[in-house]
């Protein structure tokens, strides 16, 4: 049979159907929607500015002309009778679904919520006119697969076992397996856009634990996280081309978040023993409390942990320090990541306290500690780790020894600097059922240990659950919890009187602001503005610690203002580089009630010389 033959034959099986049938069963398909088996179809007629599945609408413009039903497969000459026969134009779509219809997403939206009864006569077509939505965005979450990832479709319009229409879909792709984080692309009718976004489960029966939902929440605060949405309004302005473009971007972008965040939230919880410090692990306290059995860290009175918290060595946000458990099996844990609580043991005293907890510890391949000791030297750090030595009498050469062929001895860790100002100036002494090895090796953390420590740390005043008359007293040679001596950090407090003196300087003029001015006697005032009601005192503060920082402070303050007799000050104020927490704020402006003298916070970023916040 020819061509010209076959033509004619189609032509005649399709000869019932004229214009009107097509109109008519394009409203009929407005009404009742498309059927599962029909959705996917690469070909479209378009009636009214609406385009309409090929074989769907034929098969309903035959019923409607005829009665009976139309078997046929979209060939050619089926085509080319639509669109010079009956003159209606053609569309093709190579995924096989038309992009969504600002028509189909308003339906979507207008029936969000609303209950559905299978044996109520208008709700027969809820899950036809809602299918051609859901395959959409799973062939959207589709074309963003990579050979990493899989894909967890969403086929249900029904809210769970409420029979009501869904407020969204929301298909996910996942690597590995499906039970924490995901990117998610989504319909959503009850607000009336669709996006995509990088997630975790956090309201369904896969719900993240606390502690994983809030590192998620911390991720999205960490401006690297955004949602894109595209309004309702906005869809004409879209195509499959541009949408899958800038999503597939966005995949992109975040798949290294993807991975740290999985590796983040699926990490383990370690102990781990540090040196003896009673200088905050800022700088080496000397050889009191060190170890006695024969380690390096006895044979020449330092551990390497002694600089951990030094807040004036940070290098891209990061802190790097060295941990010595991980050193001790370092191709175990390279580029591992753990939260680790760490505790250490006054040899003096054999007591042992527990002291921070860190999140997020990773631990550094060798490249990297070659790159940051560079740094170190570069800038000039470690020539000063070795004064730091030489001042509690310990030799400086040990420290040039012990990374001469290895700086993977020095720098094993890094984390982010931003927990420095969480880590607490106290120790908690450790009850004698609870303690640790005393080895130097990484342990496995109890969740139950943390949860003591956090209600201890978190516990209020009582004086029915706590102290007696018989409780011990202080004596010499043993040391309690939380006599630990805070140690500010010297280059930020230099830096920020430096710049702030210039800053207050352009601000209220030179001649207004001065710093080092006598209080009495030898005592200094770090920085004093004079104005038209009297002095401002401001006194400078740089201790890793926000509660630090305020302590030492205040009496300083108070001293400087009103010793011995008279006020000298119309305003005190403390500065400092650490944010305060809500509940450091609210302790400071609590504090603050009871003087009587003005007092005021500022955070002075030394860096780009700016105040970055004020607690007035």
């Amino acid at each position: 049979m020819s061509s010209e033959q076959r033509l004619t034959l189609h032509n005649m099986k399709l000869d019932p159907i004229s214009v009107d049938h097509i109109s008519e069963a394009a409203l009929r398909i407005d009404e009742q929607g498309v059927p599962k088996d029909h959705v996917w179809s690469q070909y479209y007629v378009v009636v009214n500015g609406q385009e309409y599945r090929f074989k769907q609408l034929l098969r309903q413009a035959y019923s409607i002309a005829t009665g009976n039903l139309l078997n046929f497969q979209t060939s050619v000459s089926y085509k080319n009778y639509v669109q010079e026969i009956l003159g209606f134009k053609l569309t093709y779509y190579e995924g096989g679904y038309n992009f969504f219809t600002s028509k189909e997403l308003e339906h979507f939206h207008s029936i969000v919520g609303a209950e559905y009864r299978k044996d109520n006569p208008s709700h027969q077509y809820y899950g036809q006119k809602l299918y051609p939505i859901i395959a959409k965005a799973n062939y959207w979450a589709n074309q963003l697969l990579t050979e990493a990832y899989k894909l967890r479709v969403d086929s249900n319009w029904l809210s769970g076992y409420e029979s009501k229409i869904a407020p969204y879909f929301w298909p996910r792709i996942y690597k590995g397996e499906d039970k924490d984080i995901f990117f998610n692309v989504e319909v959503n009718g009850s607000n009336r856009w669709i996006g995509y976004k990088l997630d975790g489960y956090q309201a369904t029966k896969k719900k993240l634990p606390g502690d994983k939902l809030e590192i998620l929440e911390e991720f999205k605060n960490s401006g690297k996280w955004d949602w894109p949405k595209i309004s309702f309004d906005d869809i004409n302005s879209y195509s499959w081309e541009r949408l899958l473009t800038e999503s597939r971007a966005y995949v992109s972008r975040l798949d290294s978040s993807y991975d740290h965040l999985k590796e983040i939230l699926n990490k383990e919880s370690k102990i781990s023993r540090l040196t003896w410090n009673t200088y905050n692990w800022i700088k080496p306290s000397g050889r009191s409390g060190k170890s006695n059995n024969k380690t390096h860290e006895s044979e020449n009175g330092f551990g390497h942990e002694e600089w951990l918290f030094d807040g004036d060595t940070i290098i891209e946000g990061y802190k790097y320090g060295f941990l010595e458990p991980i050193h001790k099996a370092r191709d175990k844990h390279s580029n591992r990541i753990y939260d680790i609580t760490l505790f250490t043991r006054d040899a003096d005293t054999q007591t042992s306290y527990w002291v921070a907890r860190l999140k997020n510890v990773e631990v550094l391949d060798k490249l990297e500690s070659t790159r940051i000791l560079g740094e170190y030297k570069k800038r000039g750090w470690f020539n000063q780790m070795k004064q730091d030595l030489k001042l509690v009498g310990l030799s400086q050469t040990a420290l040039d020894e012990w990374v001469m062929d290895d700086p993977w001895k020095l720098f094993n860790i890094r984390f982010s600097a931003d927990q420095l100002s969480k880590v607490s100036g106290d120790l908690l002494e450790i009850e004698p059922h609870d303690e640790p090895s005393k080895r130097y090796v990484l342990l496995p953390m109890a969740e139950y240990i943390n949860k003591k420590i956090s209600d201890r740390l978190n516990s209020n005043f009582s004086f029915e659950d706590s102290g007696s008359e018989e409780a011990e007293l202080l004596v010499k040679g043993i040391r309690k919890g939380g006599l630990k001596r805070a140690v500010e950090l010297t280059f930020q407090h230099n830096e920020i009187q430096k710049k702030l003196l210039a800053y207050l300087q352009v601000k209220y003029g030179k001649g207004n602001v001065k710093r080092e001015c006598f209080a009495y006697g030898t005592k200094r005032i770090d920085l004093v503005r004079k104005t038209s009601d009297g002095y401002i005192f401001y006194e400078i503060k740089t201790y890793n610690n926000f509660v630090s920082s305020l302590r030492e402070s205040v009496g300083q303050l108070l001293e400087y203002s009103l010793y011995p007799d008279k006020r000298k000050a119309t305003q005190i104020v403390l500065v400092s580089h650490v944010e305060p927490s809500d509940e450091e704020r609210e302790y400071f402006i609590h504090l603050r009630s009871f003087i009587s003298i003005p007092f005021r916070y500022i955070q002075f970023d030394h860096k780009t010389a700016k105040v970055i916040t004020e607690i007035e």
